[in-house]
């Protein structure tokens, strides 16, 4: 394996999820940021061209060392797919579902999302600032997917392999990466972000394409920003 690729897992695997489990501790220790629309703004188009660019070292540095790309996932894959794997995928987009209505679906509930949502203090309360949004939630469904999918789980399952015991470190190493970057969100939501990158992993290692999951991960961070548009909109 080319020197690059090692380099580049060190980077995103191991240099980015401390660097980002480090800062977004103190932001929640920190006092709240009071938000404008136009840092709101700000924060989605830069987060958006960085995770833009993470995707496309990645890609690059694939390309570079002679490698095609349908091998990180951005193709077809093993049509028909698994149906084991289509299976939990379908049961994951279930759960998430009925989640989203235990968030919504009352007062009680809908107030202490509402409060979660407050502390973070960025997303987006009006058509305004959703439409910009979207921005985000595209980049963030395409380029993490392509890192921490596409990139992290065939860098392990070339690295390790993919039976026995190795499976798990396949899964788990990515889904741990994956999840801690998002620590500004709370212990419990890092815990259902690592349950969903390991049911992503093993359907993409299953079915070795990331399109389905790229497009669901867009649809999940899509209704995130309509949920908040919903519950803090009416407060604005």
């Amino acid at each position: 394996m080319p020197l690059a690729t090692h380099i580049l897992f060190a980077l995103l695997g191991i240099v980015l999820p401390v660097f980002l489990l480090v800062t977004g501790n103190k932001r929640r220790k920190a006092p709240p940021i009071r938000w404008t629309e136009q840092m709101k703004i700000g924060l989605y188009y830069s987060n958006g061209l960085l995770l833009y660019g993470m995707a496309a070292a990645v890609i690059l540095t694939w390309w570079l060392t002679g490698r095609p790309l349908t091998e990180i996932g951005l193709g077809w894959g093993n049509v028909p797919y698994d149906l084991t794997a289509a299976l939990l995928l379908a049961g994951f987009l279930l759960l998430y579902l009925l989640d989203l209505y235990h968030e919504a679906g009352s007062e009680e509930h809908q107030e202490e999302t509402r409060r979660e949502f407050t502390k973070l203090g960025f997303l987006p309360v009006n058509a305004t600032q959703f439409l910009h949004f979207l921005f985000l939630a595209v980049a963030a469904g395409v380029g993490e997917e392509i890192v921490y999918r596409g990139f992290m789980v065939t860098y392990l399952t070339e690295l390790l392999g993919s039976s026995g015991w190795w499976l798990a470190i396949v899964l788990l190493v990515p889904a741990l990466a994956f999840g801690v970057g998002h620590i500004y969100q709370g212990w419990k939501a890092v815990g259902k972000i690592i349950v969903m990158a390991v049911l992503f992993g093993f359907f993409y290692l299953r079915t070795n394409t990331l399109w389905p999951l790229m497009l669901i991960h867009t649809a999940v961070d899509v209704l995130g920003g309509l949920l908040s548009w919903y519950l803090l909109g009416r407060e604005e």
